[in-house]
């Protein structure tokens, strides 16, 4: 059975519940920036936070035009145009900036999670350079589909492909990058435990805060691709139109998650920024004990040892299990789990 959810209703309701995701990310983000000039210009990311800077001004622009557009569909263009009609008509300039800060914020967004993946591989270029191409392509497809607007004959069928290409391409970056990014987590936690025997509840939860949020934003694309193939390949005023609600919601939560694990670290849910990379503030020091040695064999004592953000363990873990028997006064300290 076909769901008809005409434009102008779509339309209506998206800008409703963008209205409200922005209210929320708008608290959300001046706590952010209030605690980071509480705990000091010289302590925070610089990259972290001019990322959740330029992505909350492009959600309050994007959501600034959701709003423009709803005035003029509904009541400029009430008597003229119509409202389905207006709403339809994607050509319109308005309509065509809104989308090409929509396919901005995606893009940014989608490299704030990269940027995360490639700290977490100890600033690997080479684990990172397939989600860099899928940013790539996710960048191309959109802008071309902007471009096919801007054409004196405009072909619907190739808009519709180059925007199927962008939501697909898109949604892999993400599923790839929370995937990969979870494994070498996982990983690191599983070296670390082997090896110093603890990991501190507090990892746990700002890890969890990073994958989660990578969930979360994987299961809104797989909503906004399904709906967007659920409206057809044909430029008609009725059907489905409730991919709407998604899309013009997509820019805040772009923005709203990574703000939120940078609220989080600097409130003290953990540490400030750092890299995931285990390394030894302080050498490793193996000191003879009193107690009798059969064969010559040390005991060998940690002292000191502060983590960074989960050294290459892989590199030093199989060394660590053989010569360190036992493991005393360690200390870890996680410098923050955000790009």
């Amino acid at each position: 059975m076909t769901i008809y959810f005409p434009i102008d209703e779509s339309s209506l309701i998206a800008g409703w519940v963008e209205s409200f995701i922005w209210g929320v990310y708008s608290v959300l983000f001046g706590l952010s920036i209030r605690q980071i000039v509480l705990n000091g210009y010289s302590r925070f990311n610089k990259v972290s936070t001019a990322a959740i800077i330029i992505l909350y001004c492009l959600a309050t622009v994007h959501a600034s035009l959701v709003l423009a557009r709803l005035i003029q569909g509904f009541i400029v263009y009430r008597d003229t145009i119509g409202p389905v009609a207006y709403f339809s008509g994607v050509g319109y300039k308005i309509n065509l900036a809104k989308e090409a800060i929509y396919i901005t914020a995606i893009i940014l967004g989608d490299s704030v999670v990269v940027w995360r993946l490639y700290v977490v591989w100890s600033k690997n270029i080479w684990v990172a350079m397939l989600p860099i191409l899928l940013i790539l392509g996710t960048a191309i497809t959109g802008y071309a589909c902007i471009a096919q607007w801007e054409l004196p004959t405009v072909n619907y069928t190739d808009s519709v492909f180059w925007a199927t290409a962008m939501y697909s391409i898109s949604l892999c970056t993400n599923v790839v990058v929370t995937i990969t990014t979870a494994a070498r987590i996982w990983y690191m936690i599983y070296q670390t435990e082997r090896i110093l025997g603890v990991v501190e509840s507090r990892y746990f939860r700002v890890i969890m805060l990073i994958l989660e949020s990578g969930f979360i934003l994987a299961a809104a694309k797989v909503i906004e691709l399904t709906l967007f193939e659920l409206t057809g390949d044909d430029e008609t005023y009725g059907g489905n139109k409730a991919v709407w609600i998604v899309l013009e919601s997509m820019p805040q939560l772009m923005g709203i998650l990574p703000t939120l694990i940078v609220l989080a670290v600097n409130t003290g849910f953990t540490r400030k920024d750092g890299i995931y990379t285990v390394h030894p503030i302080e050498p490793i020091v193996f000191a003879q004990t009193n107690h009798s040695r059969r064969h010559g064999e040390a005991d060998a004592t940690l002292d000191n040892v502060s983590i960074g953000s989960l050294v290459e363990l892989e590199d030093m873990g199989d060394a660590l299990t053989k010569k360190v028997r036992g493991l005393s006064g360690v200390g870890i300290r996680v410098d923050g789990l955000v790009p």
